[in-house]
């Protein structure tokens, strides 16, 4: 048979390049089939096969007018493929998501001022056991990415499928949705009685914050950047207006007025991924590496909250997607990257007033999580599970723990109010004493465990915990 091989090994890289996606590979398929019917039919009656047929194809394909025309037929298949991706990674029309959101469902809840919550628990009950049992489950079909956010009675949480839900967390019922479009990786904010959370992954562009009223239930607004927003905001003040803060991918750091959503000011000094952390006068927050485009310095920086302007920055050893934390006048970024080389990571930390450098530890897995400071103390886990406390008073590294993992971790250690450390792993949640670094339980789900991109969000006597199959579970210790 004349076939794609002999067809191909005639060509010139050019030719090859024109024809074969959209000419010499769908004849080709066609010739093999008529091909192997006509062998078919050749055995059962005797005769003999040529092959004159392909090989005046061939010609046929060869001619200016044919290559021409295959030539512009791949330029319009290869145009339609990158828009209709342009057109997926791209928001949702406003007048959808206000049409989808067009009979919104009131609450009469009482949701007060909440950013992103803390990783320590605010449980008041002691418990007697360490072992865990569900309290509630809710099969939600979709990835929770980002971290859910409780007040009150109630968690909201951001879904891959582009909504946010509000669910009650005594009983685990759904409440209400609110629709966004692109999927919501970001946490969620209150502030005034209303939230606000942003959309998109890393593929995403002009990506918007978008606000709700929790009362009626009806979308206020939206500001849209010309990046991704997968991270929380966070809700602060100045002297003069309220601001929330933002990261947007390539598009920098963002302070919009909260009640306008106007913007304040924009800091592009970098592509940032992470939020920031904020004190009275500053924000500090570290710059990361954009995927599939070229490497850029990586630097932490203060930013005047007030201006917009950079007040100090450091150069870092690599990306910042771990969130950056305060500790008296030190302020300390995770750095760690998540495309290359994830077997380094460094916690990275400066004088708040000035940028100068107050301690270094290096770690042998990449840190794109949280850290906890408890005290003179921080802890924090890697991309592979282990945990470190480092005393930030000495400067010295006090233990490191390895949870068992299969694959990357990519949750935050989260410590409750007696101490426990929490920390999802191969198998479900496993429970350590943190004064001993001794293994207490481990929660397993009915069936495999099929990991999670979050870590545990603790309120009162519950810990609240998504996994990738889209199951989110209200989980307490035994009395």
């Amino acid at each position: 048979m004349f076939g794609l091989m002999e067809i191909t090994g005639q060509l010139d890289e050019a030719t090859k390049l024109a024809i074969i996606p959209t000419v010499v590979l769908p004849f080709t398929i066609i010739g093999m089939i008529l091909t192997s019917v006509a062998t078919w039919l050749a055995a059962l009656f005797g005769f003999e096969l040529k092959a004159e047929g392909p090989k005046r194809l061939f010609e046929v394909l060869m001619k200016p007018k044919v290559l021409a025309l295959a030539l512009v037929s791949n330029l319009i298949v290869y145009g339609a493929i990158k828009g209709a991706q342009h057109l997926s990674n791209g928001p949702y029309p406003l007048w959808w998501v206000q049409l989808q959101n067009a009979s919104p469902q009131p609450s009469d809840r009482n949701y007060e001022h909440t950013n992103q919550p803390s990783l320590a628990t605010t449980a008041t009950a002691v418990t007697s056991s360490n072992d865990l049992e569900v309290v509630w489950e809710l099969p939600l079909k979709s990835v929770v990415f980002g971290l859910p956010l409780v007040t009150g009675d109630s968690l909201f949480a951001g879904l891959e499928k582009g909504r946010l839900i509000e669910v009650d967390l005594k009983s685990g019922q759904l409440l209400r949705k609110f629709e966004i479009g692109q999927p919501v990786m970001a946490s969620p904010v209150i502030a005034n009685n209303k939230i606000y959370v942003g959309e998109g992954i890393h593929l995403t562009y002009n990506a918007r914050i978008y606000s709700f009223d929790l009362t009626s239930g009806a979308f206020v607004g939206a500001f849209q950047t010309a990046g991704h927003i997968e991270r929380a905001a966070v809700y602060t003040k100045t002297p003069d207006q309220s601001l929330l803060l933002f990261p947007a991918g390539k598009d920098g750091l963002y302070a919009i007025n909260p009640e306008t959503m106007q913007k304040v000011w924009q800091a592009p000094f970098g592509h940032f991924d992470t939020f920031p952390a904020v004190d009275d006068e500053q924000a500090y927050i570290g710059s990361g590496l954009e995927a599939g485009f070229e490497e850029a310095p990586t630097k932490a920086f203060a930013i005047n909250l007030q201006t917009g302007k950079v007040v100090w920055e450091k150069p870092l050893p690599t990306s910042v997607w771990g969130i950056p934390v305060l500790w008296n006048n030190v302020v300390c970024l995770p750095t760690g990257d998540v495309y290359k080389n994830l077997k380094f990571g460094q916690l990275s930390c400066y004088e708040k007033a000035s940028g100068k450098d107050y301690c270094i530890f290096n770690t042998t897995g990449s840190l794109i999580s949280q850290p906890i400071v408890r005290g003179d103390h921080l802890v924090v886990s890697d991309i592979y599970g282990k945990i470190y406390q480092f005393n930030l008073k000495t400067r010295q590294l006090e233990w490191t723990l390895q949870v068992p993992t299969k694959g990357l971790s990519y949750a935050s250690v989260s410590i409750d109010s007696q101490d426990r450390i929490l920390l999802p792993g191969e198998e479900g949640l496993y429970v350590y004493s943190r004064a001993n670094q001794a293994l207490l339980s481990v929660w397993k789900p009915e069936g495999k465990w099929p990991g999670t991109f979050n870590n545990i969000v603790a309120y009162k006597d519950l810990m609240i915990l998504a996994d990738q199959a889209g199951v989110l579970r209200a989980l307490r210790f035994k009395n």
